[in-house]
């Protein structure tokens, strides 16, 4: 079927229930960022190949809602005779459930509960109270005729040193929780979470190894639900261990339905709409954030030893990889696509190597404009000795997630392309040189990211930050750098947190820029106003010095970049080889002051 005869089948459909609007989101039944293709239902009824959107279907418009990330892609990948695409973030335009309020009084909104987290449910309830909602029956599995199963990969174990932490002291630390807290029991959802608590991964999700699973602890006992294919011996005996039971993943409904007389604790951020409302028939429900009791975003000594072990090796694939291509695009035809494979094959020769943290981003040029782009095998652009080269890319290594961003000069640059990059150095280094104190908050720290760029009248439409997993996804709550305040408060910055360090700037039909460094939070000093806090580089990756207009650093910025450079050198100036070597050191070399 063509996008227009899906959307249409939809409607059909619709009719046949009296669902007026109904809303296809980017998600599954865990509230995951990145899909199985089983739950790809958006991308299915649109085209549009994003990781964040909204698709509304009425009688009147098919709609899709993308931020800023996306806006030129969604011009590219979606057909305008079909879908109108609203773009969010530009001023007049509204989100999904603007759109929603400005439309609707008293209709009938339908989605598929299963995909749908209770808290965007929540939201729709409270800003639509005069309408209903049909949540019960997922209308894009009528349409989707060879729809593909949902995963069911292998699970393996961490050994402690790569977790650090017994998966029974988690366990036993939750139901601590429970009893403090007065709860019978904590429900989990997000795949992530539960991986970390048992010490466990998996292949379910693309780059993400994480298994398909939900958790039930009580105050005496501790239930994991998985997919029957997944579970063997070792891995029943490694949970008995921790006093952990093993239940069937499709039974959770039934499971949760027999569940009665409970106060249950529960994220309403990652827990289904139709999960949620079976578990709150017959108890009382407590809304809580998982990061609460799940402290995953604070690394522990071991995981924070292995991050900066893997960040090294995965630096030197970076400086291999910078090496080769500028001098390989002098003289060979080597596309986007070629680009990025070459990277993917240096990382997957590094020790502990798991798997890509992401599809690698390897723009050229204009290219590069698109925040999120990823070249395609048969439609990609040739490299030339001029221009720039973003490269957004990372690992999954058997105890740490990289990812890293680099802008790479490939030959003659522009004034204009000097000026953006410097513009957007200036923006990371002030950034990654930040101290603060104990109760910041990443939004408190956005500007220091920004600001250079803000007095030239420019800005890119992304955050500027976001957590890291160790070993887990490579977008991680709670925290993250941004100066738009969320309607969840973000908990306070902590020793342990590693975050990225990404300001960007991209101009339309010329080229885009992105400086991308992982950061670690480190106590910095005491005084009598408090406890300071400050980052330490993850990633060690020089920024190359032909593309930087040193007069427009500050003294006190250069200061940051040679600092910078001289770890990197320390760290990785006996891991290469002579030619790398070469070019670690003429990029490290100390800046003198005009």
């Amino acid at each position: 079927m063509t996008i227009k005869e899906k959307i249409e089948k939809l409607r059909d459909l619709m009719q046949d229930r009296g669902i007026d609007y109904y809303i296809v989101p980017t998600s599954d039944p865990h509230g995951s960022e990145y899909l199985n293709p089983h739950y790809e239902s958006r991308y299915f009824m649109s085209g549009f190949s994003g990781s964040a959107g909204t698709l509304i279907v009425s009688n009147g418009e098919a709609a899709l809602f993308v931020d800023g990330r996306y806006h030129i892609q969604a011009d590219n990948e979606v057909d305008s005779n079909v879908i109108k695409v609203y773009k969010v973030g530009i001023p007049g335009v509204p989100n999904y459930l603007q759109y929603l309020k400005e439309k609707c009084s008293s209709e009938i909104i339908g989605f598929d509960g299963n995909a749908f987290s209770e808290k965007a449910y929540e939201r729709l309830r409270h800003d639509l109270p005069q309408c209903e909602f049909y949540i019960e029956e997922d209308l894009v599995d009528i349409i989707w005729e060879e729809r593909p199963l949902r995963s069911c990969e292998d699970i393996y174990l961490l050994s402690d040193d790569i977790s650090g932490v017994k998966a029974i002291n988690k366990i036993n630390d939750i139901k601590e929780y429970l009893f403090k807290n007065m709860l019978d029991g904590l429900f989990i959802s997000e795949l992530s979470d539960i991986m970390w608590i048992f010490n466990i991964r998996g292949n379910d999700i693309t780059h993400n190894p994480v298994t398909f699973s939900y958790c039930l602890i009580t105050k005496d006992s501790c239930t994991l639900f998985l997919q029957d294919r997944a579970v063997n011996d070792e891995l029943i005996d490694y949970l008995k261990a921790s006093d952990t039971y093993i239940a069937s993943y499709d039974e959770i409904k039934l499971e949760l339905a027999k569940l009665k007389g409970k106060l249950v604790a529960l994220d309403k951020e990652s827990t289904s709409s139709l999960n949620y409302k079976i578990l709150s028939c017959g108890n009382d429900i407590k809304s809580i954030n998982n990061y609460d009791v799940i402290k995953k975003h604070i690394k522990n000594a071991v995981e924070i030893e292995n991050c900066r072990k893997y960040h090294k090796l995965d630096a030197v694939s970076m400086i291999k990889f910078i090496v080769y291509i500028k001098e390989a695009v002098k003289s060979e035809k080597l596309t986007e696509y070629d680009a990025a494979m070459y990277l993917d094959k240096l990382r997957s020769e590094n020790e502990g190597f798991k798997d890509i943290s992401f599809d690698t981003i390897c723009a050229y040029k204009e290219n590069a404009a698109i925040v999120h782009y990823s070249p395609d095998e048969n439609n990609s652009k040739i490299l030339k000795d001029e221009g720039l080269l973003l490269v957004d890319s990372g690992a999954q290594y058997l105890g740490a997630t990289t990812d890293i961003t680099r802008t790479i000069p490939l030959g003659k640059l522009t004034y204009e392309e000097k000026e953006a990059y410097t513009l957007v150095l200036k923006g990371n280094l002030r950034l990654m040189d930040a101290v603060f104190i104990r109760g910041s908050r990443g939004e408190n720290l956005d500007i220091l990211a920004r600001e250079a760029l803000w007095k030239k009248g420019l800005d890119y439409m992304h955050g500027t930050g976001h957590g890291i997993g160790a070993f887990l996804n490579v977008h991680e709550g709670p925290c993250s750098i941004r100066y738009k305040i969320s309607e969840n408060l973000q908990p306070e910055l902590e020793p342990g947190m590693i975050l990225s360090d990404e300001p960007g700037l991209y101009i339309l039909g010329k080229f885009g820029i992105r400086h991308e460094t992982q950061v670690l939070i480190e106590e910095r000093f005491n005084t009598e106003y408090g406890t300071f806090l400050g980052f330490s580089p993850l990633s060690l990756v020089p920024f190359e010095k032909e593309a930087i207009i040193l007069e427009l650093l500050s003294n006190e910025e250069i200061d940051i970049l040679n600092k910078y450079h001289k770890l990197c050198y320390n760290e990785l100036c006996d891991l290469l080889s002579s030619k790398e070597k070469e070019w670690l050191i003429k990029e490290t070399s100390s800046i003198n002051f005009e």
